[in-house]
């Protein structure tokens, strides 16, 4: 990482008015060393056959992990059991849909990735026939060691962004020899989406890593991708891993999914808006359940970091242009998975989206800078004089300037100061555009400045001043 983007890094994860989020929310990853690196690699296998209602299949290998895809009927209600011994077999397992494959649209319906549990039998079953239902069987395909440079892991972070390497990314599956697979392009940042992968809860440590693998494996190589499709998975402890690769080569350093301009690499989370939108998946599924606090804290700090920097209100409903053919929507800012337009998915669970709309609004007085600029001064002063007393009058003050990031809190009232040679200054604060003044009524000259002020106590750099003798 050059300095320049070490920097950059710095200022997107310390974004926001609640102070630096290195200290309470996301950290910065140190600067890049040569270390040994282990990668770990993917065994994979398919089974596949027509199926009519129900099959017991054997697999190719102990299975770590399976997913399930078929052609035609992707309303197909499929369970999926396993065995390790073809005689007692475990809970089974509805197959939800997997929210990146839903958008191949190559006819077939791909399946979340689910724990096997080193079986080797699956008992599949459908709720009407399929023409063809494969079985993805994935394993631990070993470990290698390379020297590399890879970012350092700091201590006493709260909610970390690890690198592709803390998770043992093998950076040769976006590769076909030498060619990426899907070569990074990257889009400004409108849209935050927020999703869950449908697949086991509670998953942390060494057991989420290995869903990330298979994962990463099921979308670059199975369905053809190329890489993983969220920017950002989050476990079950709320760690937080760097998901889509930024690199355009084998060595990925970057924890941001950005560029040195401050764009998100385009990934394949959310269809028809993938480009210019970041995905973030919590791994399990919230149909039913929420995430455990631990996984909410961190999203709730990866949501402030990216918002902030990118300027954008959590809670707001705002335009989105795809760059690619111009289309134009209004829609979240940060919606969940099935409230992008078009998106038809239960991602990220009913629970889950219930959470998240309390979320936009904790998020967004969070990532609010605080109110330091001073409203506009009141205009058009007027004044009329009657024996011993002096009306004055003015136009509302227009109000703060805007604020791209959000929020702005308004006009209260406005100060009226009045000074004269030889007598007491005297302040009066009102509400509203008038203020009546009594005077000696001996012929003084007296001098009023009018202020506004707003709720958060600015006072107008300016003000209207009027000069009554009276």
């Amino acid at each position: 990482m050059t300095s320049t983007a070490l920097v950059r890094l710095r200022r997107i994860l310390a974004a926001g008015p609640i102070g630096a989020l290195l200290g309470a929310g996301l950290s910065v990853i140190p600067v890049a060393t040569v270390q040994a690196q282990v990668v770990h690699h993917t065994r994979a296998a398919e089974v596949s056959a027509p199926l009519e209602r129900s099959e017991v299949r054997a697999l190719p290998f102990p299975t770590r992990h399976a997913a399930l895809y078929w052609t035609g009927n992707p309303d197909a209600e499929v369970t999926v059991s396993f065995s390790r011994d073809g005689a007692s077999f475990g809970e089974a397992f509805l197959v939800e849909h997997d929210e990146v494959g839903m958008q191949r649209d190559n006819g077939q319906t791909y399946g979340a990735i689910l724990p096997a549990g080193g079986a080797t039998i699956a008992r599949v079953t459908s709720d009407r026939p399929l023409g063809r239902l494969t079985v993805l069987a994935l394993a631990d395909g070993g470990t290698s060691v390379e020297k590399s440079p890879v970012p350092g892991r700091p201590a006493g972070s709260a909610s970390t962004v690890l690198p592709r390497s803390a998770w043992g990314a093998d950076e040769k599956l976006r590769f076909n020899g030498t060619t990426n697979r899907w070569p990074p392009v990257f889009q400004t940042v409108q849209k935050v989406a927020v999703h869950h992968t449908a697949g086991a809860n509670g998953e942390t440590g060494d057991t989420a890593k290995a869903t990330i693998q298979s994962m990463y494996y099921y979308h670059a190589i199975t369905q053809g991708w190329g890489d993983i499709g969220y920017h950002f998975l989050i476990d079950a402890a709320g760690v937080v891993y760097k998901g889509r690769s930024t690199s355009a080569t084998m060595t990925d350093l970057d924890v941001t999914g950005e560029n040195a301009a401050g764009q998100s690499v385009t990934a394949g989370h959310a269809y028809g808006y993938n480009s210019g939108s970041v995905g973030i998946a919590l791994l399990g599924n919230f149909v039913a359940i929420r995430p455990t606090a631990e996984a909410d804290l961190a999203l709730k700090d990866l949501l402030i970091s990216k918002v902030s920097s990118h300027g954008l209100k959590a809670n707001f409903k705002g335009l989105y242009t795809n760059p690619t053919n111009g289309t134009q929507i209004a829609f979240e800012n940060v919606p969940g998975h099935q409230e992008v337009p078009e998106n038809a998915t239960e991602c990220p669970g009913g629970e889950f989206l219930v959470r998240l709309r309390a979320l936009r609004d904790e998020v967004s007085i969070a990532s609010t800078p605080p109110d330091t600029e001073g409203p506009a001064a009141p205009t058009k002063p007027t004044q009329s004089v009657s024996r011993r007393s002096v009306l004055l009058k003015w136009t509302a003050s227009a109000g703060d300037p805007v604020n791209p990031v959000g929020g702005t809190s308004g006009v209260v009232g406005y100060d009226v100061t009045r000074s004269a040679a030889g007598r007491a200054t005297v302040n009066y604060a009102t509400t509203a555009t008038s203020y009546t003044d009594t005077v000696s009524g001996a012929k003084t000259t007296y001098t009023y400045s009018i202020r506004t002020f707003d709720g958060a106590g600015n006072r107008s750099r300016d003000a209207a001043v009027i000069k009554v003798t009276a």
